[in-house]
């Protein structure tokens, strides 16, 4: 995202989150940190710094991933968790976006801190300061040339460029007419700092329009851009669902979002999606963007088996083809005996040669045979026909052996093909078994431990919820893996999933929204899915027990209470609390 598409982005984003409260700080994955707050209106504030395509948005989305943890993590948890968000900041000039935060602590010198978003393509980085403005910690190592390091007074990179800020002014000290008139787009971004190539080249094409002078031009551009955007413009080479149905991720990359629109583009893309404002328009494409990385992540242990596989293929094939044309070359043999049978020699000789008479061409010609003279005529024309026959047993072989070879191929490709139009983790899931999950953190290459399973998990609200996905899963979550003070959830009169709700608190009862999402839950994935109402059975987990000898799944409980619900997947969901319908709950 460019830097005139981040000022409007954050002018938005400081309308919707006046006063917001930290609740929890998660970073799911290697580049992304999600501030979860107590707001329902903004679930989540995600912070991505990935080389490509780092941002700042409003987004409670979290791709089924495991979740990595980081000194810097600890960190920001340390420091922020109930923090209040007092106020953004931006340098007009700058890809970077300050937080600043009152805290709980104790400290004078850490109750206000600062946290700094450095969206600079491929060098983002985040950091933590303290009152002062001193770097108590960074997601990523500053780098070198910066001259920071931990404990160091903050300062934003340097430049020799002229102020984006400066050119609001009346003074137009900054503008060098003659120079600009050599070379108008690069001179605006070689000497204007927060200038990049999109809005130069918007700049020029309105001034064309406008006949207006530049600092005119690019002053009133600048207030449209510190204005709210009620709406944004997506621009991409394809239409955004052409994009999104082919699972075209660098296309995906290479969207444009804008608070304005881009006349320089009318003509150059294919594809415009408006959206509500910056914050809408980001969310949906950057999730997007970071949910399907993510999937291609997951997906590429199995592109590459099957990449290695294809190869392995095309070496086999090609060595089928040489013992083909071998073979091919065998049926000459059987002419060459046919030859010797009719040349009339005397067939229980010694030759060393025999003069024939080839009738299998054109015209009949003499040719001389060279023969194993330590074999007779008759040894060396029976010799012949078996080497024949065996290259007949031989080239049907192969051709069985290619057709096999074609039906694999086609096999394979056609895998690769579903693989890479699949762009739901649903999808994924589906087509993989779950064998090719994504894995994250320190020790991830390592191979999992024996019976080692990935059961659903998510997060509701702090508590940890697990999902059974099969009956031996089942038993094992419930008998194997739940404590006896957590809560157990499953469908009443139906064969589902166990669901379990970890209880570290040893609370005796649960909330009433955390209760109604697992009910939910154990009915969708239960054969109750498609019912309008269903029963759920919940109980502590102390009250369940195996019947001796049961088949895997089967339990009996104790005692227990059933609420009815209406079955919902919250596995890809962050609910906001009023998403949660009233219900009745029954002993």
């Amino acid at each position: 995202m460019e830097n005139f598409a981040l000022i409007a982005l954050v002018e938005e984003l400081k309308t919707v989150t006046d006063g917001m409260v930290i609740r929890r700080i998660v970073q799911h994955h290697r580049n992304v940190f999600l501030l979860q707050t107590r707001s329902v209106r903004i679930p989540a504030l995600k912070l991505s710094i990935d080389a490509r395509n780092p941002i700042i948005y409003v987004s409670g989305e979290r791709p089924p991933v495991e979740a990595v943890t980081t000194d810097f993590l600890m960190i920001l948890r340390k420091h922020l968790v109930t923090a209040q968000l007092l106020e953004i900041d931006k340098p007009l000039s700058e890809r970077i976006v300050e937080l600043k935060f009152k805290t709980a602590l104790p400290a004078q010198e850490l109750q206000i801190v600062y946290l700094v978003a450095e969206l600079l393509p491929n060098s983002p980085n985040l950091f933590l300061l303290d009152r002062a403005r001193n770097i108590l910690g960074s997601a990523l190592a500053p780098r070198s040339q910066r001259g920071m390091g931990e404990y160091d007074e903050y300062a934003y990179p340097k430049t020799d460029k002229t102020d984006l800020a400066l050119t609001r002014e009346d003074e137009c000290s900054w503008f060098n007419e003659t120079d600009f008139a050599k070379d108008p787009k690069n001179w605006l971004i070689r000497n204007v700092a927060g200038i990049g190539p999109l809005l130069a080249a918007e700049i020029l094409h309105r001034q064309a329009a406008s006949k207006n002078a530049l600092p005119e031009e690019l002053k009133a551009m600048i207030e449209d851009l510190l204005k709210p955007a009620s709406t944004a413009w997506a621009y991409s080479l394809k239409p955004l669902s052409v994009i999104l149905e082919r699972n075209d991720v660098e296309a995906l990359r290479r969207v444009i979002l804008s608070p304005i629109e881009l006349e320089s583009l009318a003509r150059k893309t294919h594809g415009v999606q408006t959206y509500p404002g910056m914050l809408e328009a980001t969310r949906i494409v950057s999730d997007e963007l970071e949910s399907r990385i993510l999937m291609e992540q997951a997906k590429s242990p199995r592109k590459r088996r099957i990449r290695d596989s294809l190869r392995r293929l095309g070496q086999k094939h090609e060595r089928l083809l040489d013992r083909q044309r071998l073979y091919s070359e065998a049926e000459e043999l059987r002419t060459r005996a046919q030859m010797l049978v009719a040349s009339g020699g005397d067939m229980d000789r010694h030759h060393e040669s025999v003069e024939v008479t080839d009738y299998f061409g054109d015209d009949p010609q003499s040719r001389t045979i060279e023969l194993d003279p330590s074999k007779t005529l008759r040894e060396n024309v029976n010799k012949l026909f078996k080497r024949h026959k065996k290259a007949g047993r031989g080239m049907e072989m192969v051709r069985m052996q290619l057709s096999k070879l074609e039906v694999t191929k086609a096999r394979l490709e056609a895998e690769a093909d579903r693989l890479q139009s699949v762009g739901t983790w649903d999808a994924l899931t589906a087509l993989t078994g779950g064998a090719d999950a994504p894995r994250s953190g320190p020790g991830s290459k390592k191979a999992p431990r024996p019976g080692a399973r990935r059961r659903r998990a998510i997060q509701m609200d702090g508590h940890e919820v697990l999902v059974g996905r099969n009956s031996r899963e089942n038993d094992e979550l419930t008998f194997k893996v739940a404590t006896g003070d957590d809560f157990w959830f499953h469908v009443a009169g139906y064969t589902g999933s166990h669901v379990i709700v970890r209880n570290p608190a040893k609370d005796t009862e649960l909330e009433s929204s955390i209760l109604i999402r697992a009910a939910q839950l154990a009915a969708y994935y239960s054969q109750a899915r498609n019912s309008n109402k269903v029963e759920v059975h919940y109980t502590r987990r102390k009250f369940v027990s195996k019947p001796k000898k049961a088949k895997p799944g089967l339990v009996r409980l104790r005692e227990f209470k059933t609420v009815t619900v209406e079955p919902r997947n919250w596995t890809h969901v962050i609910p906001d609390s009023g998403d949660v319908p009233a219900v009745g709950v029954k002993e």
